[in-house]
């Protein structure tokens, strides 16, 4: 079976729910009735039931190569590409399900070791057993009441977080580090509260008024990065990873290689946004995402624009069975730390979850359809979005034209498909008036009940034609042992959400808070935050864990009350700085007696340039514009558009993860892409020479006092002497260069570079 160790448990958990839930099932539905033990076939000499059968490969060659997908004789058989070697043979696999295959292979093609013919691992999806295993699985424990025992240490005994965390350190005899100095604290405030830099003022004042009251100065702080508008930006981020936000569909339309547009997704991007500014109880954000619609809301309500939680995900043109498993997943993993889509073509390997459980789920979201996203009178509108009078005319302009274009098109056919012109100007240029055009019609995405709900019943091995037993829209029976119907009046979502949120549920406060501790701790308590079943081992701190799970529930499951609990805590203030007695003892940090430096995000270090040049736009809300290119947006980096289908090459080499499905988490990676995206982007490029056409620096009366300014306004601190020395010599040097040249350039175009050197440093680029 999958081996799983504590260190990079993480990826290693990632690994397994991708193999189980988007090439086991296909491997089921395509392979295993030639290539399996459990239908005792082995064509070829082939088995792909395990990783030592594809590994080992046929009678010919290793069917697969981890890591290298351009090799394995898989994907060349998968690729048609040999005519003597096609498979499946029913037909090729379209082109999402090869890509899973590429990805598969080029993460190391990771499986089980062996499967259900080996006796070693015949517990593998035994039910009986798994379900045992789960009455002594932390995860699956009610949240427990714990209380903090007082510690000996006076920083670390003034709130529950420190004398938690200061009680690990004692039994690890580990040393907790000081305060971060101020300007690194502050930094880190207003990064993990805002995504955006502090001022070189507010740097400045901080230290005075640390001196002057600590305790009040840092409370005041973080009072007002958390009541700024830009904190519910920061917050919203991280949430849309998780709910795999997109402004497309998950393909290309083939005759005009244009993207299949979602004009209206940004207005659940917005409802996220507010949501998290108002503060409004986590449990309330869950239900309105699934059940708006059944919770008594006008049609124009902003709380309708939440269903964009399920209809702004991925298939909304294709498979009904994909997008079905789709919002399953991102309920199970995204809100439950449970991969439940695992079941849909057999029980569960790894975990009690029964394959009637999901097909339980399914006849939920079955019973709901999703609006056509270009269809707007199926989209009600939003309240709440105003635009001026000139781009309002300038809209209703370019409309006129289209629909003259579409009239004039009447019903002829377009050129080597069925579809009329008509039709093609409409998914083009309409589509991407509606997506861009700033005083466009808001309106939500939704989904809507069906006329009757379906009763549904398991799909043997995942196969929608061939039926098995049938089975009630009804809850997990790992966490509602009675699994009561649900209502026969609905799809049932809003009694779904209902279990999902009730205080007795143990998994859904204890996930959620685990990824706001993760996201500014720079680590989680759970190591998988996406997966908190059986093979994720117990936290370090499941005390603490537990206490903030409840101290959540107990406020009225306030994200703004959790997030100011964790960040006053000294835990969160302390330094980065190493001590190598500690190293020894806990190189990975595990028990928190140091802060964890943290690589700013692409949103982050895109949305940093923008404000120390002095351009960036903070007007919230509306359609979502492009990142980059000629006539890229000034606005912040979560207002621009997002290609499900063909993620921005950018945004991928700073690891903006696919939103093809929920993601647990950012990776960190250090690749030469992200440099020479610093060095040679034309958007950097562009903030540089803003910087340096800023009044102030245009002020500056010699080069050193420009160079203090670019160090303060950059990076919030002074410049050093010797950078001031480094940085002269840097410029006498270029101006002895020009000089020799028969037409010499202005020497003013040497600052620009001074600027981007700084913005290319780590020192801007990571957070203390």
């Amino acid at each position: 079976m999958f081996v799983i160790t504590q260190t990079g448990q993480a990826e290693e958990m990632a690994n397994v729910d991708f193999f189980e839930k988007r090439i086991r099932p296909m491997l089921v539905k395509h392979c295993y009735e030639c290539h399996s033990e459990q239908e005792k076939e082995q064509m070829g000499g082939l088995l792909l039931d395990r990783q030592s059968g594809w590994l080992k490969g046929g009678e010919t060659t290793m069917a697969v190569i981890p890591g290298e997908p351009q090799s394995s004789l898989l994907m060349e058989a998968i690729l048609y590409k040999n005519e003597n070697l096609q498979m499946p043979p029913e037909g090729k696999l379209s082109d999402v399900e090869i890509k899973y295959f590429e990805d598969w292979i080029q993460r190391g093609a990771p499986g089980p070791e062996n499967d259900l013919g080996d006796s070693e691992f015949s517990q593998l999806g035994d039910q009986e057993f798994l379900f045992e295993q789960a009455k002594q699985h932390w995860a699956f424990q009610p949240i427990a009441k714990t209380t903090p025992l007082q510690v000996d240490n006076a920083m670390f005994n003034r709130q529950p977080i420190d004398q938690f965390i200061f009680a690990k350190m004692q039994q690890q005899k580990l040393t907790p580090s000081r305060h971060a100095d101020p300007r690194s604290m502050l930094r880190r405030l207003s990064y993990d509260l805002t995504g955006l830099p502090p001022t070189a003022k507010d740097v400045e004042a901080f230290p005075a008024k640390l001196r002057e009251n600590r305790p009040q100065a840092i409370q005041e702080t973080v009072d007002r990065l958390i009541e700024s508008p830009a904190f519910g930006e920061k917050m919203a981020r991280m949430w849309l990873d998780i709910a795999r936000y997109a402004d497309t569909d998950s393909r290309y339309r083939p005759d005009t290689k244009t993207p299949h547009y979602f004009p209206f997704a940004f207005t659940y991007r917005d409802y996220v946004i507010k949501a998290f500014n108002a503060d409004k109880p986590f449990n309330q954000f869950v239900k309105e995402q699934l059940a708006a619609d059944l919770m008594g809301f006008a049609e124009d309500a902003p709380e309708q624009a939440a269903l964009g939680f399920l209809a702004v995900g991925p298939h909304a043109g294709g498979s009904t069975q994909e997008e079905i498993d789709d919002w399953i997943d991102v309920t199970s993993r995204g809100l439950l730390g449970l991969t439940v889509a695992c079941a849909r073509c057999h029980d569960h390997k790894y975990e009690p979850i029964p394959t009637a459980d999901y097909y339980a789920l399914h006849g939920v979201f079955n019973s709901v359809d999703r609006a056509n996203p270009l269809n707007e009178k199926l989209q009600p509108e939003v309240q709440g979005y105003t635009t001026d009078e000139k781009s309002h005319q300038d809209y209703l302009k370019q409309r006129q034209a289209i629909a003259k274009k579409i009239e004039a098109a009447g019903n002829k056919k377009a050129g080597g498909n069925n579809r009329s012109i008509a039709q093609k100007i409409r998914e083009t240029e309409l589509a991407a008036l509606l997506t861009y055009h700033p005083a466009a019609p808001a309106r939500a995405m939704v989904v809507a009940e069906k006329k009757k709900p379906i009763e549904p019943s398991i799909f043997i091995r995942g196969d929608a034609s061939n039926r098995g037993d049938a089975v009630p829209r009804r809850f997990l029976k790992l966490l509602d042992d009675s699994q009561t119907p649900f209502s026969d009046k609905n799809s049932g979502r809003l009694e779904l959400a209902g279990k999902i949120t009730s205080p007795d549920n143990p998994l859904t406060a204890r996930v959620f808070v685990n990824r706001v501790w993760g996201m500014l701790m720079g680590s989680y308590l759970v190591d998988a935050p996406s997966n908190f079943g059986l093979m994720t081992a117990a936290p370090a701190h499941p005390e603490l864990l537990d206490w903030l799970a409840n101290d959540f529930i107990e406020n009225d499951w306030s994200v703004k009350h959790l997030v100011r609990t964790i960040v006053l805590s000294n835990t969160y203030l302390q330094s980065s700085f190493s001590l190598d007695s500690n190293e020894s003892i806990d190189p990975g940090n595990r028990f928190y007696w140091r802060a964890n430096r943290k690589h700013l995000s692409i949103e982050e270090l895109r949305d940093s340039m923008l404000a120390v040049s002095g351009v960036i736009d903070l007007k919230q809300f509306g359609h979502s514009a492009p990142l980059w290119g000629e006539d890229y947006t000034r606005r912040r980096s979560i207002y621009g558009f997002i290609n499900r289908f063909n993620l921005d090459p950018t945004l991928r080499a700073f690891d903006f993860p696919t939103p093809m499905q929920t993601q647990s988490e950012r990776t960190e990676s250090v690749v030469a892409t992200q440099s020479l995206f610093a060095m040679n982007s034309a958007f950097v490029l562009d903030q540089a020479v803003e910087i340096t056409e800023r009044p102030e620096f245009l002020a500056a009366n010699d080069d050193q006092e420009r160079i203090v300014y670019l160090f303060e306004l950059i990076l919030q601190r002074p410049a050093a002497p010797p950078e001031i020395s480094k940085i002269t010599r840097f410029l006498e040097l270029q101006n002895r260069f020009k000089s020799s040249l028969k037409k010499s350039p202005s020497t003013a175009q040497s600052w620009p570079l001074v600027a981007q050197s700084i913005l290319m440093s780590n020192e801007f680029q990571y957070l203390d």
